[in-house]
């Protein structure tokens, strides 16, 4: 059964002949007509100064010998590994010239009259400001507050226990898968 439709399946596929598009082509019109026409080279590049070109190793005039070992420091310098600290901070360079940022003002004369507060807001004062500095830190001794006491863990004490023989059984060995006539299939 199976011979016969791969049989028929090769004769199928050798009866078979090309099948009519969807699109059928047509005459696309006249080829256009360039003036300025250039072949195209397909040949070999010509070239008019010939450079060679090195394919070898690199050539060094000097040798430098390459180190591989450790780094040789000539002065020692500790490394700190706490915070900076830095005791007169250098001050940024004041320039008198001009700023970097000018604001200017438009201001109407109609409207230069003072600015008065509105109800319940008291007037700004302008007075000197007090600069307070920080309290220095004073170490005081760490007091120990006496805790409760951890007791001790009591652990039971376990007797070992003998282990048990393991008993294997018969293996069951499985039927034989039955196969059906090739009719049932």
């Amino acid at each position: 059964m199976k011979f016969f439709l791969s049989f028929a399946a090769v004769v199928a596929v050798a009866v078979a002949g090309p099948t009519k598009g969807l699109v059928s082509p047509g005459v696309a019109g006249p080829a256009p007509i360039i003036d300025d026409f250039v072949p195209i080279a397909v040949g070999p590049a010509i070239i008019d100064e010939f450079e060679p070109i090195s394919v070898g190793p690199a050539i060094v005039n000097e040798f430098e010998p390459i180190s591989v070992g450790p780094a040789i420091v000539d002065e020692f310098v500790p490394i700190s590994v706490g915070p900076a600290i830095v005791d007169n901070p250098p001050l940024a360079p004041v320039a008198d010239s001009t700023p970097l940022v000018q604001i200017i003002l438009n201001i109407n004369q109609a409207s230069s009259a003072p600015i008065v507060p509105g109800p319940g807001v008291d007037a700004i004062i302008p007075e000197p400001v007090i600069v307070v500095d920080e309290a220095e830190i004073v170490a005081e001794p760490v007091i120990v507050v006496d805790g409760p006491v951890p007791e001790p863990v009591q652990v039971a004490d376990i007797t070992p226990v003998a282990p048990k023989p393991v008993i294997v059984a018969t293996p069951i060995i499985p039927a034989p898968a039955v196969t059906l006539p090739e009719t049932l299939n």
